[in-house]
């Protein structure tokens, strides 16, 4: 149910920069920017409030492994198997989530975007 919801923030995250660069993402596309270029500029940004936000997460979770020690039963807080694998459900669903980001990000009219502000 975690995962659940911290998908659906990721998808509202991303989807609200978007919106916020769309002055910027018209700019671009006007200017002769490809639409693949603007899909892998905004994918790589999501992906990078991802990694920056799941290594401060992790940082935190290990700093304070002993305090949570005493609530796991039979794992250790360190265990690579046990951080690697919502790590790559997080990654996983913020790729997922990027996708209505993209989409929206690609179908901007850069007319109208210029237009607007």
């Amino acid at each position: 149910m975690a995962l659940l919801l911290a998908g659906i923030g990721l998808y509202g995250v991303l989807d609200y920069s978007v919106l916020q660069r769309r002055r910027e993402i018209g700019i671009r596309m006007a200017v002769g920017a490809q639409a693949t270029d603007i899909a892998r500029g905004v994918t790589a940004d999501s992906l990078a409030m991802v990694l920056l936000g799941s290594g401060a997460g992790l940082a935190i979770g290990l700093a304070s492994a002993r305090s949570i020690e005493s609530l796991l039963y039979g794992v250790k807080p360190s265990d690579p198997g046990m951080l690697a694998l919502p790590w790559l459900v997080i990654v996983g669903a913020a790729l997922v989530s990027a996708i209505p980001a993209v989409v929206r990000a690609v179908r901007i009219n850069p007319v109208t975007s210029l237009r607007m502000e």
